[in-house]
Formats: C-alpha cells, structure tokens, sequence
C-alpha cells in the first residue's frame, strides 16, 4: 500500500509523517519516502536535477562553493508564478520519477511519501490514500517563520504562491486540520482509518479537526453553494431517548460541526424521527425536535437559513440536492421507511412543491447497514418481497443465509431503484458504500451496540 502526504509549507505534515513512521501499519513498520531528501540528494553538485536548475535559472542560484543555494532559489520561485511553473516542471520529471522508482523497489508492505507537491505531480495516482495536512494561516505563518527563520515578508509569498485548502479536500481522500494536535493521537486515529475500508472510496474524503472527523461527497463539494457532512466517532447526537440526557452535549457537538462547516448553529432544523414516510417542505420551523416536526423523516427546503439534521445509526441517509432549484433534502431510510418508500415521496415532494427536474436532482447515500449485515427473518423478507415484486427473485437484493432460515436484504439497492424510477439519472447517485457495521469502531451501529449505540448526524445546508 502506497500512502501519500501532502499539503502546504507550515501545516505540520512532515511531523504526520514521523509520528506514522513510529507506529505499524496492519503490524508493519512503514517505508518513509521524504520528498525533501530527494530534492537535496538530486541538487548535488554534477547530478542532472542540479544541471537542469543552473540551466534554467542561470549561476545566480549558487553558493559560493557552486552548491544549489535553495533559499536563494526558493526567494525567485515563490514572488514569480512563471518561474515557480518551470521549477516544478523540472522537479516532477527528475524528482516524482525518483520517488515513483523508490517506491516500486521497497520490500515494505508500506510506503509512506512525504510531498508538498503530491498532486500537482501526479504522484497521488499511484497512491492507494493521499492524506493532506492543512492549517489555519497564522498557525502556518508562525510555524515557517521560526522553522526556517525567514521575515513575515517572505512566508507570505511562499503561503500565497500555494494552492487553498479547497484544493486538498477534493483530492484526498483524508484531509487533517492541523493547528494544535496530539500528533501521537492522532497517527494512531489514521491507522484505525486504514485499517477500516472507509478510506478507499474515490467518491468521498473525511475531514479531521481534533476528534470531530466528518464525511463529505466530493461530487457535493463541487457546488459552493452547499455544505453537507456525516459526522463519525466519537461525536454522539443522541437518539429521540438519549437525547435529553445528554443535551449539553450534543449541542456542543453540533455547535463544533457547525464552526466546521462555517454555519449557524442556531439553524439546525432535526426532527423526530420515527420511522415513517413523512417528508416536510419547511417554512418556519428551526430547533431540535420542534412540535412541528413529531414523527418525520425527511427535510426539504430551499431556504438559506435552514441546515437540515437528522440522525442515523445503521439507517440510510440519502442527501438530495437539485442543482438547478437549489432545493435539498435530507431523508432517513430505515429499512421501514425503504419499505415504506420514503424516497419516492420525497423525489415526489420536490417535484410538485419546488418544480424540480428529477434530471436535475444530484443523489448522495451515507453509510449505513449493507447486505453483508442487514440479516432479517423469513416474515420481514416476506414483507419486502411483497412489496417490490418486479425485483424480488433477484440475487442483488435478497440472499438466503447459509444454514438458517434468514435473509440479507440489501435496501441500498432498493433505494437506489427507487430514486431510478423517480426519473433520477443513474449517473446522479453517488454511494459510499461504507457499511456502518464492518466500521463499528469508526460509525456508530445500533446493530453492533444495541442500546449503547450513539447517533451520527447527517447535515445539508444552502449558502
């Protein structure tokens, strides 16, 4: 497995790499490939790295003693985009090649590589996960100002010749806020990530602020007029039981998902959830549990001060999102409101209450409970066999369990049926395919813990 970490000068994704190099992986001791080392070795007097750079940028980057003087050249680079382009290029033919020939020759199981430009030299292609490392800008300031001893001037140009955060979310798969973190901790929280399968999909990247980890779609953060999440563990919004005795903190834990997403807590819209098919278009309700919202399951709106909430533990969530409109909705599927077909009312209820094109609608499903799970008796088979009939012989969504007379039902492929049927391109949904059950430690499984078990949040909100 190939790891890449990446990320801008000062967020601290070096010290990410020595902290993960002190651990095992799966038992095994990781491979650190340091980008940084190469550059230095490949910059040795008479090496074609170090040739390429003289010839580009003339005698004026040397030292005395005719060494690559890099300070010298990282002060032309950093104030000059045209110039910074021609280094890059002549570090992604001499350098990425380098890394890429170290990695296929190591003997290790894993293999770490530490490179600010990850992305932009197409060295994530040949990694499995790429980790990024971001920060706020003071912290990152400050840190290369005293690790580099260089004016305030000088970290500037370097931090505004680097690309934004938006950048790394979209092509990580693993994205770490790191302003002031336990890097022990926290090495120990991304091979627990790696160790699950949550990591693996292409469609979805998880962003970590201290404890608070959260799943976004990146098909979703394409449209900046939305924000959405999927809250892991160890946050815990409470269930319609638990709420209450726990209020406190679930209100500080929306409020630091809130900060997260740059929204305002005083916004969350959640229901009490009962597992039925009712779907609501809001107009004046706000709050937790509002008398309004007693026994539904799915939010629509298209308002700007509405961040819809609800809450799953091996449920489906599924965000709804007409890019057109800017209408979204937010559902909670269980495996009666599938039966009940709850997303066939809300793709409906968008359609004549919003004049959505089903065309239009963009479609997200969560983690929730899969097939490999989802085990049910003959009656409750029986019941979803009645029910979708046209399907129900199929082998994708009902499988007889070996020895004993049950059943595993995969609801995501009936809710995904559903939403076809609705008039929603295929193409338009989008699955994390991440079952809440094989990553109990990671998400929160009702099935797993029973009475225990905490409650994840799924969030949707319109700028």
């Amino acid at each position: 497995m190939i790891i890449g970490i990446t990320g801008n000068s000062g967020t601290g994704k070096t010290s990410i790499c020595k902290a993960l190099e002190k651990n095992k992986i799966n038992g095994k001791t990781p491979f650190v490939i340091d980008a940084d080392r190469v550059v230095k070795k490949m910059s040795a007097i008479g090496e074609e790295y170090y040739n390429q750079i003289i010839s580009t940028f003339g005698k004026e980057v040397l030292q005395e003693n005719q060494e690559l003087n890099r300070a010298k050249l990282a002060g032309l680079v950093f104030v000059n985009e045209e110039k910074r382009e021609l280094l890059n290029q002549i570090t992604y033919k001499y350098v990425a090649e380098e890394i890429k020939k170290q990695a296929k020759e190591s003997k290790c199981n894993f293999v770490i590589i530490d490179a600010p430009l990850l992305i932009e030299s197409k060295l994530n292609k040949i990694c499995d996960v790429v980790i990024s490392v971001i920060a706020d800008k003071e912290t990152k300031l400050k840190r290369i100002i005293e690790r580099d001893i260089i004016t305030e001037k000088t970290a500037l140009d370097r931090l505004n010749a680097q690309k934004e955060d938006e950048f790394y979310i979209k092509n990580s798969n693993l994205v770490i806020v790191n302003n002031e973190i336990d890097l022990e901790k926290q090495a120990k929280e991304i091979i627990e990530l790696l160790n699950s399968n949550i990591l693996y999909n292409k469609e979805i990247v998880i962003i970590q602020n201290g404890d608070l980890k959260i799943l976004q779609f990146k098909k979703l953060i394409e449209y900046k007029n939305l924000v959405h999440a999927f809250t892991l563990k160890p946050f815990d919004f409470g269930s319609n039981i638990t709420y209450k005795e726990k209020e406190q903190e679930v209100k500080d834990n929306y409020k630091e998902v809130c900060n997260l997403l740059n929204v305002d807590f005083e916004n969350i819209v959640r229901p009490y959830q009962t597992h039925t098919k009712n779907v609501v278009a809001l107009t004046g309700e706000h709050g937790i549990f509002s008398t309004e919202l007693e026994n539904v399951d799915g939010l629509i709106t298209d308002k700007t001060n509405k961040s819809l909430s609800l809450v799953f533990a091996d449920c489906t969530p599924i965000y709804l999102f007409d890019k057109n409109k800017n209408v979204i909705a937010a559902i909670h599927s269980g495996w009666e409101g599938t039966l009940k077909q709850i997303i066939k009312g809300a793709v409906n209820k968008m359609i004549k209450e919003f004049s959505c094109n089903p065309k239009d609608i963009i479609c997200a499903i969560g983690p929730t409970i899969r097939k490999c799970h989802f085990e049910v008796d003959e009656d409750v088979k029986d019941r979803f066999c009645n029910m979708f009939k046209d399907i129900c012989k199929e082998e994708q969504f009902v499988r007889k369990a070996e020895n004993k007379q049950k059943y595993y039902i995969d609801t995501v492929y009936l809710n995904k049926q559903m939403l076809i049927d609705s008039g929603i391109p295929e193409q338009n949904i989008i699955d994390s395919n991440i079952c809440t059950v094989c990553n109990n430690k990671i998400l929160h499984s009702y099935r797993v813990e029973k009475e225990n078990s905490g409650r994840s949040t799924a969030i949707i909100s319109l700028k």
